[in-house]
């Protein structure tokens, strides 16, 4: 029977290859969480994120009624307050969204939906992470993810899509996550 040969400060060679390979599959994991379950990374959140100074004074234009002529974005959870500097999300880690979108005159082109988080001249795409969540019905179309991550902090996000005439609906919302 061989022995793997130690000294009194090495491991074996196996333990050693193991240990490279719990942390390699570890790393990877996380990784492929983070991206998964959260709507930004840390390193996302910390740029996106808004000071309490420059929150008070960051706004967001008011909605504007739903047409015929586009489609309609309803926030359904988590909810949305007017306030004087727009509308605000108020919304806890991890949360719930649910997100209706209606179809007006024309069906909706599910390819130009986007999401996004954006703070003075940064703006971060979401997209590919909500797409999972996003289902098209005869209506429309929902976006229903349950118990999504996002850091805590103050952040301005976005949501917009087309119909098949390009008839575009775009909302930014002010986002509070306690």
């Amino acid at each position: 029977m061989l022995i793997p040969r130690t000294t009194e400060n090495s491991m074996p060679r196996s333990i050693t290859y193991l240990l490279i390979i719990l942390v390699v599959c570890g790393m990877f994991l996380t990784s492929a969480y983070s991206e998964s379950d959260h709507l930004f990374t840390e390193d996302e959140a910390k740029q996106l994120r808004y000071s309490d100074k420059d929150w008070g004074k960051e706004t967001v234009p008011k909605h504007k009624p739903d047409t015929l002529d586009r489609p309609s974005i309803i926030f359904e959870e988590p909810d949305v307050v007017d306030t004087d500097k727009g509308p605000t999300i108020i919304a806890v880690d991890p949360t719930n969204v649910f997100i209706v979108i209606k179809q007006n005159d024309s069906p909706l082109d599910p390819g130009t939906l986007k999401v996004w988080g954006e703070k003075f001249f940064v703006h971060i795409d979401v997209t590919d992470r909500v797409l999972k969540y996003f289902k098209t019905n005869k209506e429309g179309a929902i976006l229903h993810a349950k118990g999504i991550h996002i850091p805590k902090g103050h952040y301005k996000v976005g949501v917009s899509i087309k119909d098949v005439n390009g008839n575009k609906m775009e909302k930014k919302y002010r986002l509070k996550v306690e």
